[in-house]
């Protein structure tokens, strides 16, 4: 199974990086952090943003 595209970002962002895009997820609504992050070069939707804010990704394991 493909992974999140946040957990594909975070593979190539140094700890420092990490720590901002984690802070962004924390503080911000998952509309501004899809233009944030598109805006970047990370293009992404709102959708996905949401799932991954919502715990309903690919990052996290499916319990069956």
């Amino acid at each position: 199974m493909s992974r999140c595209v946040f957990h594909r970002i975070r593979e190539q962002f140094d700890a420092e990086d990490n720590a901002a895009l984690e802070q962004l997820l924390n503080t911000s609504s998952h509309i501004t952090v899809a233009r944030i992050m598109t805006g970047a070069g990370f293009r992404m939707s709102e959708h996905t943003v949401r799932r991954h804010k919502k715990r309903d990704c690919h990052c996290e394991p499916v319990n069956l």
